[in-house]
Formats: C-alpha cells, structure tokens, sequence
C-alpha cells in the first residue's frame, strides 16, 4: 500500500523461496486467511487471545503492509470451538472462586454476628 518500501524478512508460513527474498506483509495476511478458508478454521492471535473468523482477519489487516513479521509469525489457524471450550474453563474457574469466596464472606459474617 502507499509508497512505502518492503520490508525484508525471512519468509514465514511455508513461503517458498530464499531467505533472502522480499515477502510483504500482505501476501502473509493472504497466506494465512486463504489457509484458513481453505481448512474451514478462524484465525487466533494469541497475544491478545482473539478470534477472528477469516474475512475479519482479511478486513482487519490487509490495509497494512509493514506489519511485524515476529507478530505475524504467531498468528494460528484453529478450530474456533478450541476458544469456546477455553472460555468454558475459565468460567468455571472463576465461578469456583466466586463460591469460595462468597462461603468464605459468609462464614466470617456468620462468626462476627456470633461473637457480638
């Protein structure tokens, strides 16, 4: 996009060619939402832990062309079903808490109405 020059890095996602060669950031962000279209998955970024299905990802990034190859890099292509089960975890883990918790505020009211 733009005038901007290409940024040169070592290709990633099973790029064929040299190392030596230009990949632009576009072609990755294809890369990666033609693999998932074609493996019918979405595509996670894990540092952020969020799911986009392929066409968000396209319309998300495929305005940049000098985005961070390391971040690129990280990008996966997953079952979006892994993300809910995940979430699914992490609720029941905060609802356990939440109902140590609440015993545990109750318990204390309970000793402190006792003791009065």
């Amino acid at each position: 996009m733009g005038n901007r020059p290409q940024r040169e890095h070592k290709p990633l996602f099973e790029y064929s060619g040299k190392y030596e060669q230009t990949v632009r950031t576009i072609d990755l962000i294809r890369k990666i939402f033609n693999n998932a279209l074609k493996q019918r998955l979405w595509v996670f970024e894990p540092s952020v832990k969020r799911w986009f299905s392929p066409e968000e990802f396209m319309e998300m990034y495929e305005r940049y062309d000098n985005l961070d190859p390391k971040w690129i890099e990280k990008i996966e292509v997953r079952d979006p079903m892994e993300g809910l089960e995940a979430a699914d975890t992490q609720v029941e883990s905060i609802l356990a808490r939440k109902a140590i918790l609440t015993k545990k505020i109750i318990d204390y009211e309970r000793f402190k109405q006792k003791s009065k």
